[in-house]
């Protein structure tokens, strides 16, 4: 199976270099620290639960490491001038919205390892992202929503 590539704005490929930066130099080291320390007080038995709680949590934290590795490796970031020179919602885009009660929104169109919903980023798989995809500043979509369907209208692209 080929790998799927990730794609990224730079942002969040700078925040999974970070996070990477910070498991491997901080995380890690402070989990080996805690491991020698049990070792060494005699506490590595299976009997002890602080000693099996750090070894998962070391498992996780290495797991985690090898995810970010595995996404760094088939990253793709997102050309933010094409997004901003382009009139279509796109991957990168940041797109304005009035819903029907004159509510409006600001979301950033992303990869699904991006999404921080209180922040406005969302999915370009979410039920919204996917309406918003391939319109244009004027554009009325449809969204199905748990309470009924929304009616936005795209006021701008920034």
């Amino acid at each position: 199976m080929a790998a799927d590539k990730v794609l990224l704005t730079q942002d969040g490929l700078t925040k999974l270099q970070d996070e990477l930066n910070y498991l491997r130099n901080v995380r890690l080291p402070e989990v080996a620290e805690s491991l020698g320390e049990a070792r060494n007080t005699n506490l590595s038995t299976e009997d002890e639960p602080g000693y099996e709680m750090t070894r998962e949590e070391q498992a996780a934290v290495e797991g985690r490491i090898v995810t970010i590795q595995d996404m760094l490796v088939r990253a793709e970031v997102i050309d933010a001038g094409a997004v901003q020179r382009s009139d279509i919602v796109q991957l990168g885009s940041t797109v304005v919205v009035t819903s029907e009660d004159g509510r409006e929104q600001t979301f950033q169109i992303v990869g699904a390892m991006e999404v921080d919903v209180i922040h406005g980023k969302i999915s370009d798989e979410s039920p919204v992202g996917r309406a918003l995809v391939g319109q244009r500043a004027g554009d009325q979509v449809e969204v199905a929503a748990p309470n009924g369907k929304r009616r936005l209208t795209i006021t701008s692209l920034q």
